[in-house]
């Protein structure tokens, strides 16, 4: 199983903007150091007491320069948001500087303040993913790209350079919408899926996923992998308290932030039903939080339930756990947890 590091770069109470970049990428040295498989960074926009990451390739090339082995990935860039050509080149440069350490993980964002930020019409995001997603892959493919679509439109234009990993970086798709998994799977790339807004649906949705990918030829099994808020201590009662106050930040933001975003009211009540259960109960199946050996029966939970081959793993849901007790979780991780999936 993969497991990775979901590196966010948020800002704490009274920590500076550069105090984030440096403790995070101290932390993305750690996961390196530690043993974990990846990393993979988040893409916000407009969000000051949040997060400072906004733009994810930049960083990545900065990860990829000081780091020898952890692979890096997106998760995600949201495609709307650019010009596809653009994150073609600048996707490619990564993953030669990384020399095939590289993986783009590409979605279309549950925020509508980013949209709003940029100027860009939110309800016709899906439409353009699609497309943005088709001309990179052109782009990657041909040395002469012609497109012409509903959103862009490119003629006799040879992007370089061509990625380091052939035929290109594994182009993983955060899959949030039914429709998104059997597409997905047709088409042959792998999925982050995520749980925090309730389980029941995503088995099925998976099974979907699957049974595209078969159907339309590709060989053994589409990868998943989890992204789920993970915390890991010593005692039960350290992993439920700890991350308490933190996590019910996270919980409020995807209640409000999120619900505000959907594309469906079914999807905005789910995650304003979140909000509204009790931290316990979201404990008991949409956190993965407790001692080394409740973590690697929940993980082997996840594995049976969804087929997943690896974890995204958010080790600072609500971006304010104090640094020590992340690393120390983070420890616990590689050096308790890890080693049952090895």
């Amino acid at each position: 199983m993969n497991f990775g590091l979901f590196a966010e770069f948020f800002l704490r109470q009274g920590m500076t903007q550069h105090e984030a970049f440096q403790e995070s990428m101290s932390q993305i040295d750690m996961a390196e150091e530690s043993g974990l498989d990846s990393v993979w960074l988040a893409e916000h926009h407009f969000d000051p007491a949040r997060s400072v990451l906004s733009s994810p390739i930049p960083m990545a090339s900065a990860i990829a320069s000081r780091t020898k082995r952890i692979r890096i990935g997106l998760a995600v860039q949201v495609l709307p948001l650019t010009n596809p050509i653009r994150v073609a080149e600048e996707a490619a440069t990564v993953d030669h500087i990384s020399q095939g350490r590289f993986d783009l993980g590409v979605g279309r964002s549950g925020i509508r303040r980013s949209y709003d930020g940029y100027n860009l019409d939110f309800q016709g995001a899906r439409a353009t993913f699609r497309e943005a997603l088709d001309v990179i892959m052109k782009a990657w493919d041909s040395d002469v790209l012609e497109h012409d679509g509903d959103h862009f439109h490119f003629h006799g234009i040879n992007v370089v350079p061509k990625p380091f990993q052939k035929p290109h970086p594994p182009v993983w798709v955060a899959a949030a919408s039914p429709d998104t998994y059997p597409v997905m799977g047709a088409l042959g790339h792998p999925i982050f899926v995520s749980i925090i807004a309730g389980m029941e649906r995503v088995v099925d949705r998976v099974k979907e996923y699957q049974k595209a990918w078969s159907d339309a030829g590709h060989p053994g099994v589409g990868p998943v992998s989890l992204r789920i808020p993970t915390y890991v201590a010593e005692t039960a009662a350290q992993a439920r308290n700890e991350p308490e106050a933190s996590t019910r930040l996270g919980i409020d933001y995807a209640a409000t932030e999120l619900a505000d975003s959907a594309t469906s009211p079914e999807l905005a009540e789910r995650f304003r039903q979140v909000g509204r259960t009790p931290y316990d109960e979201v404990l008991k199946d949409r956190l993965m939080y407790g001692t080394p050996e409740a973590v690697i029966d929940r993980l082997n939970m996840y594995r049976d339930l969804l087929g997943i081959s690896g974890v995204v793993l958010e080790t600072n849901y609500g971006g304010q756990i104090p640094a020590d007790k992340l690393n120390k979780s983070l420890r616990l991780i590689a050096d308790k947890v890890m080693p049952a999936f090895r």
